[in-house]
């Protein structure tokens, strides 16, 4: 592990401790809201988590965000094909598209020409070789239950990321995984 993930993990840790220990406090204000806890202090608040993830990243990459309340209640579904476009794929064929992967920061980017927008997906799974090429362990954003398709449920760290389809960027939550599926 390089030395600035070590750095950006072990913030992200205490981040979350803070949390923890603050949350009597938050439930009390904050019940139901996204929150993003960075050095100690709450650093973005907001009704859904890609809204607040400009926020919450923006002053050293990383901060521990959670629902407020629902922190265990959070299951984020995956889906992931493992075939090329096919016009045959029934019921209609599967679309694809060409995206561009940048990392929260926007310094590090990886052009894929096969992306399948819009599967229903809360999250974008990528090879953790691609996550490394990216240095999207620089940008840890959530800590939660991944329920991958036809997988078992697991914790995970969730990275914030970005996401650039016909010149438009959307920010992302990304989840690495091991294996291509």
């Amino acid at each position: 592990m390089g030395h600035e993930r070590d750095i950006v993990e072990k913030g992200f840790e205490q981040d979350r401790l803070d949390y923890w220990a603050m949350r009597d406090e938050l439930l009390a204000k904050y019940a139901g809201k996204w929150v993003a806890v960075h050095k100690g202090r709450v650093t973005a608040v907001a009704d859904e988590p890609l809204s607040i993830m400009e926020q919450a990243l923006a002053e050293d990459g990383y901060a521990y965000t959670n629902k407020v309340g629902e922190e265990d209640k959070i299951v984020i579904r995956q889906r992931r094909v493992s075939f090329r476009y096919d016009d045959s794929y029934s019921p209609t064929p599967l679309p694809r598209v060409a995206a561009v992967l940048r990392n929260f920061s926007q310094t590090k980017s990886k052009t894929v020409t096969d992306a399948i927008p819009d599967t229903g997906a809360d999250v974008t799974c990528l090879p953790m070789d691609d996550c490394q090429d990216l240095d999207l362990f620089l940008f840890p954003f959530y800590t939660g239950v991944s329920h991958p398709f036809s997988g078992v449920r697991r914790s995970v760290t969730f990275y914030g990321a970005r996401v650039e389809v016909d010149g438009k960027v959307y920010n992302a939550i990304l989840e690495p995984v091991t294996e291509r599926e």
